[in-house]
C-alpha cells in the first residue's frame, strides 16, 4: 500500500534587509554592530521542514566560521538533511561571519560573545520562529570558543555546546583553569558538551589531549548537570574529522532531549514504554531545561519501523503515544488497522476498521486524492474478507 503525501511550501516574508539565495533557503542579513564598530554579516539557512511546518518553533544551531563558504556549505547541507528526515530536534541554522577568527575565538577576548548576545540573538529572534533553544559548534580554534563559553559565567548563552578537534592552545591554558575551578565548586550547568578528536596528524594528537583533560576533570569532579561526550573518532585527521562530527554530535545532542528511534529501542528492552517516555522527558526537562516531544507524525513512523519489523507489541505503544496527542488521527489508525491484520487478530481488526473507515470519510478533505483511493479500497477489501 503505497501513500502520498502533498508537499505545500510556504515562504516567509522577512521585514528586514535580506538577500535571498536562489533556493529561497538561505538568507544573508548585515548587521550594523557596535560591538565591533563595523557591518557583520549573519547567515542563516531554513531546512525544508521549517518551510512545511508553518506553525511550530525551532531550536538554533550557531555555527562558526561561516565566511569559509565552503565550511558553511557543509554545515548547513548536512544540518539540513538530517532535520528534513527527522534525524535530529527540527533547527535552524545560523552562521556566524568572522572577520578576523584567531581574535575572535580568543578566550581572552569577549566581543564576539557580546555580539552573539546583543546583536545576534535578538535579530533572530524577532525574524524566526525559535523556541529558546540555542547551540553553539565550533571547529578546531571555533572549539577554544564553544569550551571557553561554557566554561565561564557567559555558559548560559547556549544549551548545547559541540566542539570539533577543539584547539585551546593559549599559553596560559585558560580554558582548562577555568574548568577546574567551576567543576571543583561543583557550578550548576544544566548543558550538553561534545568534543570530537581524530587520531591521524599532529593537531589531532595534539587536540585529543585538549579533550582527554576535560575528560580528566569530569571525571574527577563529576557533575551530573552535564551531559558530556567525548568522541574520539578513528582513522581521520583534523579535516576529514568535521563531517562525521556535525553529525554525530547534533544527533547525540538531540537524544539529550528528544526520545528519537534509538531512545525507544533502548526503551522498548525494559518495558512499558509510556512511563519511560515519561520519566526520560520529566528528567531532562528538570536538569536541561528542555525537551523535544516527539510529533505525531515522527511516532507513525517510528511505530511503523518495528512494524515492519515484526514487533507488533512495541508498534501498537507508540502508535497509543501518537493517540495520545491526536486522538483521532486517521493515518495513526490506519497503521493500527495495518497492524491488527497483520497479527490476524480480527476481533480487534474489524472494529479499528469501521471507525478508520468513518474517520477517513470525515477527514477526507485533509487527505490527498491518492491516499483516499488507496485506503478506502483497502479497508473495504479487508473487511470482506472478515465476512467470508
Amino acid at each position: 500500500m503505497k501513500f502520498f503525501k502533498t508537499i505545500s511550501i510556504l515562504y516567509i516574508m522577512l521585514f528586514v534587509f535580506v538577500s535571498y539565495a536562489q533556493d529561497k533557503s538561505e538568507i544573508e542579513h548585515t548587521i550594523t554592530s557596535e560591538v565591533f564598530g563595523k557591518e557583520r554579516k549573519v547567515k542563516v539557512f531554513l531546512p525544508n521542514r521549517y518551510n512545511r511546518d508553518t506553525i511550530s518553533n525551532f531550536a538554533v544551531t550557531y555555527v562558526l566560521d561561516a565566511q569559509h563558504q565552503i565550511f558553511w556549505d557543509a554545515a548547513k547541507g548536512n544540518i539540513g538533511y538530517m532535520v528534513d528526515n527527522y534525524s535530529v530536534i527540527p533547527m535552524i541554522v545560523v552562521g556566524v561571519v568572522s572577520d578576523s577568527r584567531g581574535p575572535e575565538f580568543n578566550p581572552k577576548n569577549s566581543k564576539l560573545q557580546e555580539h552573539l548576545k546583543n546583536e545576534v540573538f535578538p535579530l533572530i529572534a524577532k525574524n524566526y520562529r525559535t523556541d529558546g533553544f540555542r547551540t553553539i559548534l565550533g571547529h578546531s580554534w571555533g572549539g577554544a570558543f564553544v569550551g571557553n563559553t561554557i566554561f565561564s559565567n557567559k555558559r548560559d548563552m547556549f544549551d548545547a555546546y559541540i566542539g570539533i578537534s577543539p584547539s585551546f592552545g593559549d599559553k596560559d591554558n585558560v580554558i582548562v583553569k577555568h574548568a577546574d575551578s567551576l567543576l571543583k565548586n561543583n557550578a550548576t550547568f544544566g548543558k550538553y558538551l561534545y568534543f570530537s578528536h581524530g587520531d591521524v596528524g599532529r593537531r589531532e594528537i595534539e587536540f585529543a589531549g585538549y579533550v582527554n583533560t576535560i575528560d580528566s576533570l569530569l571525571k574527577k569532579y563529576p557533575n551530573k548537570t552535564i551531559a558530556w561526550q567525548p568522541r574520539p573518532i578513528e582513522r581521520v585527521g583534523h579535516w576529514q574529522i568535521v563531517g562525521p562530527s556535525i553529525c554525530d554530535g547534533l544527533i547525540s545532542m538531540s537524544r539529550n532531549y528528544f526520545a528519537d528511534q534509538k531512545v525507544f529501542e533502548d526503551f522498548a528492552e525494559k518495558g512499558d514504554l509510556r512511563t519511560q517516555l515519561t520519566q526520560f522527558n520529566k528528567q531532562q526537562k528538570e536538569v536541561f531545561g528542555y525537551i523535544h516531544e516527539a510529533s505525531v507524525g515522527y511516532l507513525n513512523f517510528v511505530g511503523n519501523d518495528f512494524r515492519d519489523q515484526d514487533k507488533y507489541e512495541i508498534a501498537i505503544q507508540i502508535y497509543k503515544l501518537a493517540l495520545d496527542k491526536k486522538p483521532n488521527d486517521v493515518k495513526v489508525h490506519v497503521n493500527i488497522c495495518d497492524l491488527y491484520d497483520k497479527m490476524n487478530k480480527k476481533d480487534l481488526a474489524k472494529p479499528a476498521f469501521l471507525k478508520t473507515k468513518k474517520l477517513l470519510e470525515a477527514q477526507k478533505a485533509d487527505v490527498s486524492e491518492n491516499y483516499y483511493k488507496n485506503v478506502s479500497e483497502w479497508i473495504d477489501e479487508r473487511l470482506a474478507s472478515y465476512e467470508e
